[in-house]
């Protein structure tokens, strides 16, 4: 009898190690990263993840209104919101008929569109996957995230709660903290608006009210934009440290300049050298200043991951404020609003410091002492709403479910100031300074590890990368089985 034993492998199809995913935060950042995880087919229902008590993912703070006054400041085919498609949005605003339906959107050769639209947009992206349930759409806010059994447990204030392999912070721009005079001396007063963003925030307030709003950059243009918008014809006074309002956008359309790649600055200063004399080159060649910022858009990363950590601090502290006055710019439309209001008296400006706050029955005086000498000025207003931009430096201690994680030495803040510290590949660094491999920090709460990081195509690019290192994570397992035949 002849007896043969023929070993024979066979190769099995791989077995995905399928991990739960969970997304703190469903505003523009946190619906991509979702979006691009579902994509890839490897999930299974529900094992994406938001945690988002708004009704809709994809708009968050930035986007989710219903104000028509407020616009996009970047040109919609500028939004690159989508990977690999920049002119998603752009095309959607077409054929979906909101463009024909806002016959104000043209200015300057380009399109502004509304900020509801691009929400609407986001929405539209991310829908089909929660329709089809790959995607979960928790509507609670993150109260607790800590680790129990080698996994992450989220808990929400409405009750919800699960367990995810993965955790990306998402949760967008911390909301403002208002100045310590304002705070300790208006904090009961109703006539005090320390968050303008809420969408009942402004309708108290009279058309003949004067306003006092204390920051000058884009959030105090968007208050500016929507009391006009209600008929309010009152005076309007902007108060900043610096003064400096945001800059118009450039009409028609220009290519980036300035190669700021070769031989990278390392110092504040040389940096600055560095981006006059650009700025002397495009004026002596007639082309608009805006083309220089657009090319440090570009170059922003590799430039501030060129500075060490002492000179980035010095570009925060000496050139931010001008820096962000020029890089983030007022839409075509507010710029003419700004400048009608101007010529008939009823926007003004003031740089300089709190110095005293005295509220009446019938007015609040602010004291002010002004700029460059510190004479002390008297402003008195009705209404005083703080529009000073995101506490970036807060935002840990604005959110208890990062307060946690903090205190489990899991989290720390950027020693910048901008955030939450985290690496190169937007992992949370632990107190002990090294990465968390399976917590990630996505959109502007990660500015300190890239710079720039708040505009659309950045974050986008971002996501993109986060998502595949996840992907990545769930490592494919191949099961080799032998079969001996006898």
């Amino acid at each position: 009898m002849l007896r043969i034993t023929l070993p024979l492998q066979k190769q099995v199809t791989p077995v995905p190690t399928i991990s739960r995913v969970a997304i703190i935060g469903g505003g523009f950042t946190g619906a991509t990263i979702a979006r691009l995880l579902a994509l890839h087919g490897q999930y299974w229902p529900h094992e994406i993840v938001i945690f988002e008590p708004r009704a809709d993912l994809g708009g968050g703070l930035a986007y989710d209104t219903n104000d028509p006054s407020l616009r996009l400041n970047v040109a919609a085919h500028r939004m690159r919101a989508v990977p690999g498609d920049p002119q998603a949005f752009l095309r959607w605003l077409s054929n979906s008929g909101r463009l024909g339906r806002d016959p104000g959107a043209m200015a300057n050769g380009a399109i502004y569109a509304r900020r509801a639209d691009f929400a609407a947009f986001m929405a539209g992206q991310i829908q089909p996957f929660i329709d089809d349930g790959i995607v979960r759409h928790v509507r609670e806010r993150a109260e607790r995230i800590c680790r129990r059994h080698g996994r992450w447990q989220i808990e929400g204030d409405g009750g919800a709660a699960l367990q995810a392999d993965v955790v990306v912070i998402a949760t967008g721009h911390p909301p403002p903290t208002p100045p310590g005079e304002l705070a300790s001396h208006l904090s009961v007063d109703h006539r005090f608006m320390p968050d303008p963003s809420r969408p009942e925030a402004l309708s108290a307030i009279r058309r003949d009210d004067k306003v006092l709003v204390v920051g000058a950059g884009l959030t105090a243009l968007d208050a500016l934009g929507a009391l006009r918008a209600r008929g309010h014809r009152a005076e309007i006074t902007l108060v900043s440290r610096t003064g400096y309002l945001p800059q118009p956008q450039a009409a028609g359309d220009f290519a980036p300049h300035g190669d700021f790649l070769i031989g990278v600055p390392n110092t504040a200063l040389s940096l600055l050298e560095r981006v006059r004399f650009a700025l002397r080159e495009v004026t002596e060649a007639g082309l608009p200043w805006q083309s220089v910022f657009e090319a440090l858009r570009h170059q922003g990363q590799a430039i501030w991951r060129a500075l060490p950590l002492l000179e980035q601090r010095r570009v925060l502290r000496h050139l931010r404020r001008r820096f962000e006055a020029h890089r983030y710019r007022m839409p075509p439309q507010i710029a003419e609003l700004v400048e009608r209001d101007r010529i008939a008296g009823r926007l003004k400006t003031c740089a300089g410091r709190i110095v005293a706050v005295r509220p009446g029955r019938a007015e609040i005086a602010i004291d002010i002492a002004t700029k460059p000498h510190g004479t002390v000025e008297r402003h008195a207003a009705q209404w005083v709403i703080v529009a000073t931009g995101p506490d970036h430096g807060n935002v840990i201690g604005s959110q208890s479910c990062l307060a946690e994680l903090e205190s489990l030495g899991l989290l720390t803040k950027d020693p910048r100031g901008l955030g939450i510290a985290c690496d190169h590949d937007s992992r949370a660094l632990a107190r002990d300074g090294y990465p968390v491999e399976d917590l990630f920090v996505a959109g502007p709460l990660a500015r300190g590890a890239f710079g720039e990081l708040t505009g659309v195509p950045e974050i986008a690019a971002q996501a993109e990368r986060i998502a595949q290192q996840i992907l990545a994570m769930s490592v494919a397992t191949t099961r080799t089985i032998t079969i001996r035949s006898m």
